[in-house]
C-alpha cells in the first residue's frame, strides 16, 4: 500500500513543478506608470481588462487600458494594449526603423538593431 502512496506523492510533486509561473495581474498603476513614462499628464486610468487584447485576442499574458490623459497641449482618450514578459514585465512598444521603442512601468528604453545582431 506504501507503493501507490509514494508513486502519487512524487507525481503531484513533478506535476506542480511543471506549471509555468501565473502571470500577475496588469493593475491601473501599471498603466499609470506606462502612461507618465510616455511623458502623458493628468492621468486618468478609467479601466483595465486583463486577459484580452482590443482586437479581442485572449491571452493570460495580454490586457486593455482605457485612460484620459493630457499630452501636447491637450487631452486625449487613450486605448491601449499591453503584454507580458517575465524580463520586461508589463509593457507597450513601438517598432520601425530597426528599432523597438518599449515602456514599462520602469520607464523607457530603446533596442536598436546593431551590425552582427
Amino acid at each position: 500500500m506504501r507503493t501507490p502512496a509514494l508513486f502519487l506523492s512524487l507525481f503531484a510533486s513533478f506535476a506542480m513543478a511543471a506549471q509555468p509561473e501565473p502571470t500577475p495581474e496588469f493593475t491601473k498603476d501599471d498603466a499609470r506608470r506606462i502612461l507618465a513614462a510616455q511623458d502623458w499628464q493628468n492621468i486618468t486610468v478609467i479601466a483595465v481588462i486583463n486577459g484580452v487584447s482590443r482586437e479581442k485576442v485572449a491571452s493570460s499574458s495580454l490586457s486593455h487600458a482605457l485612460a484620459l490623459a493630457y499630452r501636447d497641449g491637450k487631452w486625449q482618450d487613450l486605448k491601449f494594449d499591453v503584454y507580458y514578459d517575465r524580463d520586461l514585465g508589463w509593457f507597450t512598444y513601438e517598432n520601425g526603423n530597426a528599432k523597438f521603442r518599449i515602456w514599462n512601468r520602469d520607464g523607457y528604453r530603446e533596442i536598436e538593431r546593431h551590425i552582427g545582431w
